[in-house]
């Protein structure tokens, strides 16, 4: 039995709205969300990198980017972490604390995935 006919449950994340999203392709899900986990795992440390170069532009647009992927793939707490991350680029305001609280939500979501859907 393929992912496709499979229930596909992962901590933090609706899976059920994300393979609806992919037009019920449960297998392809699956793969977005293995390079999700590989590709996004170091992405508040990008973006700590980014705001210790100065590069601001570079920092909202990483926390953008990964709130619309986390959006898009039913890791709604994330994506909702991401945007206040993203806010607080912009303001300035409470960055140390927001970035904290994306870092443990992102990780918590990576780990869900890779014990779920191993490579």
């Amino acid at each position: 039995m393929g992912l496709d006919h499979a229930p596909l449950n992962i901590d933090g994340i609706d899976t059920e709205a994300g393979v609806k999203r992919l037009g019920g392709k449960r297998e392809r899900y699956a793969s977005l969300l293995r390079k999700f986990a590989a590709r996004q795992a170091d992405t508040v440390e990008a973006i700590r990198t980014a705001l210790a170069s100065g590069d601001m532009a570079a920092a909202e647009r990483d926390a953008h980017s990964l709130k619309g992927s986390a959006a898009t793939l039913g890791a709604d707490r994330l994506a909702e972490a991401a945007s206040k991350a993203e806010e607080a680029i912009k303001s300035g305001n409470a960055l140390v604390e927001t970035l904290l609280s994306l870092s443990r939500s992102l990780d918590q979501v990576v780990a869900a995935i890779r014990s779920t859907l191993p490579d």
